[in-house]
């Protein structure tokens, strides 16, 4: 290998591309990032320094820890959630965000650098490295950036979460708001890609059991026709590839009562792998 192969090669390993980028590691940023990445974007997270949760001496208003539960593990487990969802987490910091084109570049204080058509900043404090996309973003003073009630930025495809947005400063508050800011962010990637807004807005992820027939499919395909607009110019294409999208969408969650037993099985044992002293 020549010194310019082994250049190229640590070059590569810094260098990464996804559809969503978050930044920042605590409850609205991993919440964030679990949604986007069941639903099937490409994800990674930058998630660097203390999480405002970490100087909580023990989180107790968390729905789901009868007797509360210590900051780090709490984070830990949010980290394995988003790991078993498929999405990377990466330990740099972030220090600088632009958009040269059609997507964002991402740059951090070790030199890595990577690229994505969304952007999630979810840190609490610190948005200074937005100034490189746009200096009047973030407010030093309130400590935010100026959103509509989603998440949605003057800046096409950047998105904010849980402080950054003015969200109440409690974790459970901050993890919805990152679920709804990524929910927000998967309605316009419905919308792009020909979903109208009704049916954009319907997105769920949750599963389901198996369905012993098709008897559902009718009900399906009709309830996405009655909510066609009328004023709009929707063609038939578009209609019936919307219902076909959304019933392969419908059937990949079905899962069968040996996989949800097998999914029961698999939760309880990451749960106590971290719960055991």
């Amino acid at each position: 290998m020549t010194a310019n192969d082994t250049e190229r090669s640590s070059t590569d390993r810094n260098q990464h591309e996804y559809d969503v980028l978050v930044v920042g590691g605590g409850a609205a940023g991993l919440s964030a990032a679990i949604f986007t990445a069941r639903f099937g974007l490409e994800t990674g997270v930058f998630a660097c320094g203390r999480s405002a949760i970490s100087r909580c001496a023990h989180l107790e208003n968390f729905l789901g820890f009868p007797g509360g539960i210590d900051p780090p593990t709490f984070l830990e487990l949010g980290r394995e959630q988003v790991s078993h969802e498929g999405a990377a987490i990466h330990s740099e910091m972030v220090t600088a965000i632009d958009k040269p084109g059609e997507r964002f570049r991402i740059q951090t204080i070790d030199g890595t650098v990577a690229r994505s058509r969304y952007v999630i900043a979810a840190t609490v404090i610190d948005g200074d490295y937005l100034e490189s996309l746009d200096p009047t973003l973030y407010d030093e003073d309130d400590h935010a950036v100026d959103c509509d009630e989603r998440g949605r930025t003057a800046v096409d495809g950047l998105y904010v979460a849980g402080r950054l947005a003015d969200a109440t400063h409690q974790a459970i508050i901050c993890a919805g708001d990152g679920a709804e800011t990524a929910h927000a962010l998967i309605t316009d990637v419905l919308r792009d890609r020909g979903y109208w807004d009704e049916i954009a807005s319907q997105y769920t992820d949750w599963v389901v059991r198996e369905r012993p027939d098709d008897d559902w499919i009718p009900r399906v395909e009709a309830w996405i026709r009655e909510s066609v607009p009328e004023d709009g110019d929707v063609s038939e294409e578009r209609i019936q590839w919307v219902i076909d999208d959304i019933v392969d969408r419908f059937e990949a969650r079905e899962i069968s009562d040996r996989e949800r037993r097998e999914r029961v099985r698999r939760g309880r044992e990451l749960v106590t792998a971290h719960l055991e002293p």
